[in-house]
């Protein structure tokens, strides 16, 4: 490894966004299993960091959500007080404050590194890129939420999807700039240097969104059994559909889909794990080697999160490690791509 001691303290920044972008992760898991994503009913970038201060302004917040289809259709039901509320909008206030905290932690730093010139050469662009992306899923968080404010009491599962999908990308690429500001002793090839690895990829990045869409449609609430989905292998009504839309929105359909993608990945890593001692690079084995162990505890998780009846901890869980495994397939395609030049 050959890390310059200019870069260090670029490497320990988006090392630290890294690390805040996983608990971010983490807490909007938390925020989705607990249902308190539609409690802040509007969205207001700069003042809506501060939170009611008193009861008046607890009371005009709860006023607020009652209006909406969450609290007529479902928590009104519930009997849902003041109280209640607080519990559900501490969850969303929070997500919604760590994010403008990352925000910060990001902008803050880049700039004493533009000023003093710290920023190597053909990585400033980069930067700025992640910077719009994190912009970007902020604004995809509040075209998720609205959508549950319509008619609906709960969000769009296609765009929790692509709220979910963003940060993945956002962490995977401040990931793929830390790996090039540390291993410069490597040099980019391509991609598609091993087709093997290649296709992994293709299947987790597929894995990682019908996952998205189980969490959307509370998937994982049916048919709590493994390895079969009840008394078979394959329902029947994973069959009955009209269209696509129709199809995704099968919660039966979509549980059955990210079943059989975590045996295709378990058998893909499989493969991998025992390819790595015909390569050459070390780094590149070390990488196939944590790809499969974080593939194995994804797919434990997995296991227990249905069989357990989706219990909030272990749902979490299985959200971050989804988010290390992807970290570490980038760090096994970034060896797998690039030559070693020293």
């Amino acid at each position: 490894m050959i890390v310059n001691r200019e870069n260090r303290s670029l490497v320990f920044w988006l090392y630290s966004i890294s690390f805040m972008v996983l608990c971010m992760v983490l807490i909007g898991g938390i925020t989705r299993l607990t249902d308190s994503g539609l409690s802040m009913v509007d969205w207001k970038p700069i003042m809506g960091i501060i939170p009611p201060l008193n009861e008046a302004e607890w009371l005009s917040a709860f006023q607020k959500y009652q209006a909406f289809p969450e609290y007529k259709l479902i928590n009104s039901n519930k009997g849902m007080d003041l109280t209640g509320f607080k519990a559900i909008f501490f969850w969303e206030y929070f997500h919604r404050l760590f994010g403008r905290l990352i925000g910060l932690v990001f902008i803050i730093p880049y700039i004493y590194f533009l000023i003093r010139k710290k920023i190597p050469k053909n990585f400033n662009r980069k930067l700025i890129i992640a910077f719009v992306l994190g912009g970007l899923q902020g604004l995809m968080g509040w075209y998720m939420v609205k959508s549950g404010l319509v008619n609906e009491p709960d969000v769009s599962h296609y765009r929790l999807a692509a709220h979910l999908s963003l940060a993945f990308i956002i962490i995977a690429y401040i990931y793929w700039i830390v790996l090039s500001l540390k291993f410069q002793n490597y040099r980019f090839v391509s991609l598609l240097k091993d087709k093997k690895v290649f296709f992994f990829g293709l299947l987790l990045c597929i894995q990682i969104v019908f996952g998205a869409l189980v969490a959307g449609l509370d998937a994982g609430l049916t048919h709590n059994t493994f390895p079969k989905m009840g008394r078979v292998w394959v329902p029947e009504s994973v069959f009955s559909f009209v269209n696509l839309d129709d199809y995704l929105h099968n919660k039966v359909a979509v549980q059955f889909i990210h079943r059989c993608f975590a045996w295709l990945l378990l058998f893909s890593g499989l493969v991998l794990f025992f390819k790595r001692k015909s390569l050459s690079d070390f780094m590149h084995q070390k990488a196939r080697v944590m790809v499969f162990a974080t593939l194995c505890l994804q797919f434990l998780l997995g296991v227990m999160t249905l069989l357990m009846y989706v219990p909030i901890s272990i749902a979490s869980m299985h959200q971050v490690v989804a988010c290390i495994l992807l970290l570490a397939y980038v760090r096994m395609i970034y060896f797998s791509s690039c030559q070693k030049i020293i």
